[in-house]
């Protein structure tokens, strides 16, 4: 069958800026007072605070050509919220069931997880043109692509039911070759959707599953500008950017630019203006933290840190980390840091904060950590309801240190797939809990772990 080729062509993608802060001076100085290492708060010059990055708009590289096929629509199919079971379940599921269980007749208005798995396979099939949101709602463009699928599939009627002989196509063409050119053009779509959207994370790891199908420089691309939106993630970033240069893609000028501005200017060896040079960058920092971006901000404090170490800049780097929620051992170490540099004026709030962040310790009485570990995990999936999945996987690991149980192994993968940009561990965390037995969850953590690795996320988070 022949295929469309894969083009680039240029598309915008919204620049998407952090929450506003609130400009009233009591809560910005409490907020800097309680949060943050007032490292500049006396000695910082006096200069224009830094604003958050620019709402200018920047590109990124599409692989589908025009008119390939049919494009998304932009209408709001987003998973519903998935709740957290009882205290001593594991987390979130739909209605029925995914990877086991009788398989529904299907047809325009269904929904539930039967019709993720109906989504999530139509997908991953080449014959189908149509990309979908894995949101379990079946409506008009799932109804395009069983249609496209049953064309594809004689004697199959096409009517746009699925019922047995079509769960029976369908359920064949995991095990089939697919063409990787049409699979990663939906991927890349979806991703595309998912960046404009302001969902960085996930759409990283749809660029990430594209670009495992078909490799393409601007898909190098796509990955780097995903992480640099999405922040704390510079190193990744830069390695991506650098890759693309030296694929000698089109736009490596733009590339060495975002190279420049996640590296941060440096020591010059000039003692006064890297004091000045640290002072800006920790200011544009607080900027951004008490916006609420956190992760940019630990981005700003980092560089600053860079450029002229203080104490004070290794707590604001553990402050945002913690903030930010999911990066748990990496501010646990900074606030460790800080401690042991002994010269800071937080010394109490930092050794709270690791006590906090470590959760308490097992004290070898099975009563008393399994109180501990369910209220733990009450807290996560308090936190997983609101769609704060970050600091529901922070508490979920916490409870599983206290009393391990493998449904906190499918809890810690489930926070980490709906976080999105996070998909190997998420997949190892899968792996875990089947590789352990006796979880209840067996069918959706194999479907999960698959669909993660063949199309890197299988539903975007909810806002928080």
């Amino acid at each position: 069958m022949e295929r469309d080729p894969l083009l680039r062509a240029q598309e915008a993608a919204p620049s998407r800026k952090p929450a506003e802060a609130d400009q009233g001076a009591s809560r910005g100085n409490a907020m800097r007072k309680s949060l943050l290492g007032l490292s500049y708060d006396e000695q910082r010059a006096r200069l224009s605070p830094s604003s958050a990055e620019s709402g200018a708009q920047e590109s990124i590289v599409s692989v589908i050509s025009p008119g390939a096929g049919p494009n998304m629509t932009n209408a709001a199919d987003t998973l519903p919220s998935t709740k957290a079971p009882p205290a001593g379940g594991a987390a979130p599921a739909g209605t029925g069931t995914l990877g086991s269980g009788a398989r529904p007749m299907l047809r325009t208005g269904s929904s539930g997880d039967s019709v993720i798995e109906l989504q999530s396979l139509l997908n991953h099939t080449d014959e189908v043109n149509q990309s979908l949101h894995v949101d379990g709602q079946f409506g008009p463009l799932t109804l395009n692509a069983v249609r496209q699928f049953q064309a594809a599939h004689p004697p199959l009627v096409v009517d746009g039911v699925v019922g047995p002989l079509t769960w029976g196509a369908l359920d064949g063409t995991p095990g089939e070759a697919q063409a990787p050119e049409p699979v990663a053009k939906k991927l890349y779509e979806r991703g595309t959707d998912a960046y404009e959207k302001g969902d960085f994370a996930h759409a990283y790891d749809l660029f990430t599953s594209a670009d495992e199908h078909v490799h393409l420089p601007a898909l190098t691309f796509d990955r780097a500008q995903s992480l640099r939106r999405l922040g704390a993630r510079s190193e990744e970033a830069i390695a991506l950017y650098e890759q693309y240069v030296a694929e000698g893609g089109a736009r490596s000028a733009e590339a060495a630019g975002y190279i420049v501005e996640l590296k941060g200017p440096g020591k010059s060896g000039d003692e006064a203006a890297d004091a000045h040079g640290a002072r800006a960058l920790w200011d544009k920092g607080r900027t951004l933290y008490e916006a609420g971006d956190y992760s940019h901000a630990y981005e700003e404090f980092t560089k600053a840190d860079q450029v002229e170490h203080r104490a004070a800049l290794t707590f604001d780097r553990a402050q945002a980390l913690k903030k930010m929620g999911g990066r748990r051992e990496e501010a646990i170490a900074l606030y460790d840091q800080y401690i042991a540099e002994g010269t800071g004026s937080r010394l109490h709030d930092a050794i709270n904060s690791v006590a906090e962040m470590r959760g308490p310790s097992k004290t070898g009485v099975e009563e008393v950590d399994a109180a501990a570990a369910k209220d733990l995990y009450r807290r996560g999936s308090a936190l997983y309801d609101a769609g704060d999945y970050a600091h529901a996987f922070d508490e979920f690991t916490k409870s599983d240190n206290v009393a391990h149980r493998v449904a906190s192994t499918f809890n810690r993968a489930q926070a980490l797939r709906m976080l999105g940009g996070r998909r190997d561990e998420a997949i190892a965390l899968y792996e875990a809990y089947l590789a352990e037995g006796g979880g209840t969850r067996e069918g959706e953590a194999r479907f999960y772990r698959d669909e993660l690795r063949t199309q890197g996320a299988s539903a975007p988070p909810k806002a928080v």
